[in-house]
């Protein structure tokens, strides 16, 4: 399995994609493309390497992870995957969006709502999903169980913590769902590919992470 991370949009948010490298299929997680040349880069990265992507994924309903949803639907054509207690904030994007004197257009509604029963499954690979809220509601992460990786959104950071004080978020909350969603479903050398920053793995953060000891 192939990981691409592309930092875009003014928040500096890890777009992912995540692809097979002999299948060629693939999903695109938070595909918050902003500008013009963040578009035609990811764009040009999908063609030039033949990747089908099958799911566009949220894993939360924050401005900053949903700015591309709808470029990367109308272009890719394939359905938009999010947790039903996010809905609230897809509804209200551009009223996310006017806060930060962003413009953007309305955003599709999600295709598909996502939850602990939910598994996202191509030939090469399979995600499992936990709910994790916290930082909003419908916060979720995805697992490749195989692999030993998780996308993460902005639940944990490297040595931090999401951010709890958006509307919905509750930081005790969002600990509990670290330490007893996150980590009660992985093991100690799963790497975590979070929403903002550099990678990490679950066995650093259970022993440096300030917030979690």
């Amino acid at each position: 399995m192939k990981i691409i991370k592309m930092p875009v949009n003014p928040f500096a948010m890890n777009c992912y994609i995540y692809y097979d490298e002999n299948t060629k299929e693939g999903v695109i997680i938070d595909p918050a493309v902003y500008s013009d040349e963040e578009k035609n880069d990811l764009k040009k990265f999908i063609e030039e390497n033949k990747i089908s992507i099958k799911y566009i994924l949220n894993t939360h309903g924050h401005l900053d992870h949903i700015l591309g949803n709808k470029f990367a639907k109308d272009y890719f054509n394939v359905p938009v995957l999010i947790h039903k207690d996010d809905l609230f904030l897809l509804e209200n994007s551009k009223a996310q969006a006017e806060l930060f004197d962003i413009d953007m257009e309305e955003l599709p509604p999600a295709d598909t709502f996502i939850d602990e029963n939910s598994v996202i499954e191509l030939p090469s690979f399979r995600f499992k999903i936990i709910h994790t809220p916290g930082h909003s509601p419908g916060s979720v992460c995805f697992i490749d169980e195989s692999n030993k990786i998780v996308f993460c959104g902005d639940l944990i950071f490297k040595n931090s913590v999401g951010r709890s004080d958006l509307q919905g978020g509750d930081h005790n909350v969002l600990i509990s769902s670290i330490k007893n969603n996150l980590f009660k479903n992985t093991e100690d050398d799963y790497d975590l590919y979070p929403g903002h920053m550099e990678t990490t793995n679950v066995g650093d953060e259970k022993k440096l992470n300030s917030f979690l000891i």
